[in-house]
């Protein structure tokens, strides 16, 4: 039966293109001989020991539940019945890692200093992850109860997928990580965006073959473009080519080398293959040719690393930067699960696609296969390469030195102990938001020019620790004023490739929350701005960094990092011009779905609210900032005195648009947001001259609203009957979707019925239209306010002076509404009654 796969990583029969020579010919050579004829110096003998140990690590990780050094013949009942983690892309992992160390202690020798970190693609090789990070003495640093002895490591292989233990991919409980990989496609923006602006750090990335056919990475390997070699580190790639994902050929496996090299000299990198080749025919070839491949990658590495830094002393030192550096990058090529078992009786498992999680999945209870898992166990012979656990300078360990002799002697030059993974938070310096504030005469404005203005102030304090990442929107955004202070950073432009600017502008929405994620993690401080229709892009890359985040907050050894800022404008209530495709606020619902104890929901009303909330976003640590603002001119509410007591509040009573101080009112108006404020402000006078009383509120911390012990902004029980009365009429305009302001107010134990509480807002009306027909359409204008108030009142006193006038207010309002309408299709524009200041 036909299955639609192939079972062997066959290398890919040659391009019926014929080669073009030239395009042959970019292809890195590097002379492996030197590192063939000095092996001792290049420490081979221990790079392979070291990956023996650390594949044995791997698979004992993924099967053993006790016995894990085999020092009685295994049973079944030492195999995990429950058998998680992927070992196909293990091998790969431990080699890169291994050769890495490598690289570290070499130029430690020689007395330099490489700072390193190491981001996997495939997260859910964490069982080599952790071999490697076990070896080199970080787990047990961070985690004591796991020491380098036999009988640490008993408890460190069980600990493996297994409860209270370590989770079955690379978290912010692994040492080093700062990539959880559990959405494929960010690793490379991650590891670029976590050398920026650190020159001395070298970020290794492994990118899984299978990662690679994803959109993001696709756009990433574009990222090193934007990377100033004076200011920064260096990322160096390697795509590691196993040939299958899941449970199928990935398109690289399926790729020949010439089609390879052609793509990622297209990306602008210098490539260099390094191959396992064919599958070997027995043991003694497969030790052959992981020798040859071990001295392959060595020098590979070495060629790498040198590339780099000849690209790094033109720039810093020769002050004659090369134009578009190329930088290095390696593709290795092996088969999936080496070194693993080579078949089963029903299907090939080396070099297949059936080796890509666990290769014996039955092995706890199926005769065959735990014969197999102990024949596999046996093949690494790790008796060789343990010994009697021993004790020195307070460190003890039970495998053999001539296996660590690759690990660097400096520990906080191993990967897993380098302090920028997990402790290099820096603060800013900020300027005060009342050094950026609007005078009080100043009756409109914009409240992103109001940002930008704060902005340029931070960016002038902090040179090398703060950008701004932004897709292709700045400008229009209107925050172009921070270029007072900077420029945008493309080192592929002639006009900007020298100087260090601090704004990234590309329109791939993946690849800058990719950066802004590394540099986040690696202690500096971003923001990314954005249309507020298309920040959605990232929504879920948002949730995977903060599901990170929430587990390193819970893990003792991880410091905080800044928190991740965004601005949303070009907001769909002025949108009207794009038509319905840029209308959509529904990144608030996203949010509010996160670890309630790390978001926070801003909505300024007005430009000295922005930049308040501005100041105090860029201040805080370890949350999810999402502020929500126009880019239009729009009136100034607002003192710098006041803004700054109403941003401390999160809500409060606007006095001087309420009723008598909003004492005593008949209804509570709420506005959350800036256009739908402003309709607030304009039903109270409607409804003030009708004899109406209204409180007139505003709330800026959208938190604030929900469940007490829900959130730590949210509004105590009397703190909330305070602002809204017990059982008072209570009409909300808010931003976006109705539905997420009632999921906070829902919980609450008041009676918040419909009777009482009205929420109006988006509720996805909209087309290519004028600025107020907008809120027309979507009912959250000042006369649909007005009518819902009347309505609102009448109900709960129908007794009092307004019921007795609720149809006619209500057909006046609604006959007001119509009016409108029918101006905007004759003019083609608003009335200058609804679109004149209202302040």
């Amino acid at each position: 039966m036909f299955t639609g796969h192939t079972e062997s990583l066959a290398p890919p029969k040659p391009s019926q293109l014929k080669p073009d020579v030239q395009l042959a010919d970019l292809a890195v050579k590097v002379d492996t001989e030197k590192v063939a004829a000095n092996q001792e110096a290049y420490q081979i003998q221990s790079l392979l020991e070291f990956q023996r140990l650390a594949n044995y690590f791997s698979v004992a990780q993924i099967f053993l539940r006790s016995n894990a050094l085999q020092s009685r013949p295994l049973t079944k009942d030492d195999v995990k019945q429950r058998l998680l983690g992927h070992f196909g892309t293990c091998p790969g992992l431990n080699l890169t890692y291994a050769h890495l160390l490598a690289l570290i202690s070499r130029e430690e020798a020689k007395g330099n200093d490489l700072k390193t970190i190491y981001v996997t693609g495939p997260g859910h090789g964490a069982p080599a992850v952790l071999s490697c990070l076990y070896l080199e003495g970080s787990i047990s640093h961070f985690y004591p109860q796991y020491p380098l002895t036999s009988a640490g490591f008993e408890k460190f292989v069980k600990a493996f997928s297994w409860p209270g233990g370590f989770p079955s991919h690379v978290n912010s409980e692994t040492p080093g990580a700062i990539h959880e990989g559990g959405e494929l496609g960010y690793a490379l923006s991650v590891a670029y965006g976590s050398v920026m602006d650190k020159p001395e750090l070298l970020t290794v990335c492994v990118v899984g073959d299978g990662e690679s056919e994803t959109g993001p990475t696709a756009t990433a390997w574009h990222a090193h473009k934007y990377l100033n070699p004076v200011e920064s580190g260096a990322v160096l790639p390697i795509l590691h080519v196993n040939g299958f994902k899941i449970s199928e050929r990935t398109i690289p496996g399926a790729m020949d080398d010439l089609e390879l090299l052609a793509l990622y000299t297209g990306y602008g990198y210098q490539v260099r293959f390094v191959e396992y080749g064919p599958l070997a025919k027995d043991e003694a070839e497969a030790e052959e040719k992981l020798l040859q491949l071990n001295i392959s990658l060595a020098a590979s590495m070495e060629w790498a690393y040198d590339e780099i830094r000849r690209i790094q002393k033109a720039a810093r030192e020769d002050k004659t930067p090369i134009v578009k550096p190329r930088w290095p990058m390696i593709i290795l090529r092996t088969p999936k699960g080496m070194t693993g078992p080579r078949a089963t009786p029903k299907h090939q498992l080396e070099g297949s696609y059936h080796s890509h999680q666990v290769p014996l999945p039955a092995a706890f209870k199926d005769d065959s296969e735990f014969e197999m898992l102990v024949r596999w166990l046996k093949s690494y012979k790790i008796e060789e390469l343990i010994e009697v656990d021993k004790i020195s300078d307070g460190t003890s360990w039970f495998v053999k030195e001539s296996a660590l002799k690759i690990v660097p002697k400096a520990l906080d030059r191993r990967p897993g102990m380098l302090k920028e993974s997990y402790a290099g938070y820096q603060p800013l310096d900020l300027p005060t938001f009342q050094e950026c504030g609007l005078k009080e005469d100043i009756k409109t404005a914009s409240l992103m020019k109001a940002i930008a203005k704060y902005l340029t102030e931070v960016v002038k304090r902090n040179p090398n620790s703060f950008r701004i990442f932004s897709p292709d929107e700045f400008e229009s955004n209107k925050l172009d004023g921070v270029f007072d202070a900077t420029i945008r950073q493309f080192q592929w432009d002639p006009e900007t490739s020298a100087p260090g600017g601090r704004v990234i502008e590309m329109l791939s929405e993946h690849t800058l929350q990719g950066f802004l994620q590394g540099y986040l993690l690696t202690g500096r401080h971003g923001l990314f701005p954005s249309y507020e229709a298309f920040i959605g892009i990232v929504t879920t890359m948002i949730e995977q960094y903060a599901k990170f985040r929430k587990v390193a907050q819970e893990t003792k050894w991880r410091e905080p990092v800044a928190s991740l800022n965004y601005i949303v404008t070009s907001t769909l209530w002025r949108q009207e011009h794009n038509g319905y495709s840029h209308q959509n606020p529904g990144l608030i619902g996203n949010l509010l779905t996160l670890p309630r104890h790390m978001t926070r929901i801003y909505l300024p009303p007005d430009a000295n609210c922005a930049v308040s909330v501005m100041a105090h976003c860029l201040n805080s640590k370890d949350y999810v900032n999402l502020i929500v603002g126009s880019k239009a001119d729009t009136p100034c509410f607002l003192t710098v005195d006041e803004a700054d007591r109403h941003c401390i509040a999160g809500l409060s009573v606007w006095r001087k648009y309420s009723t008598e101080d909003g004492v005593n009112p008949d209804v509570v108006l709420v506005g959350i947001g800036v256009e739908v404020t402003v309709e607030i402000i304009a039903a109270a006078k409607l409804l003030q001259k009708e004899g109406v009383r209204v409180r007139v509120v505003n709330v800026v911390d959208l938190m604030t609203l929900g469940e007490p012990g829900s959130h730590p902004h949210a509004l105590s029980p009397e703190a909330f009957n305070g602002i809204f009365g017990e059982d008072l009429p209570v009409v909300i305009n808010f931003h976006g979707y109705p539905q997420h302001v009632q999921s906070l107010l829902f919980s609450r134990n008041q009676s918040l019925s419909r009777k009482r509480f009205e929420v109006l807002g988006y509720i996805e009306e909209g087309t290519t239209t004028t600025p107020w027909s907008m809120l027309r359409l979507n009912r959250a204008d000042r006369f649909t306010i007005s009518e819902r108030a009347i309505g609102l009142i009448a109900t709960r006193k129908p007794n009092g002076p307004t019921a007795s006038r609720a149809a006619e207010l209500q057909a006046w309002y609604l006959h007001q509404n119509r009016l409108q309408e029918r101006y905007v299709l004759e003019n083609g524009a608003d009335s200058e009654e609804v679109s004149a200041p209202v302040v």
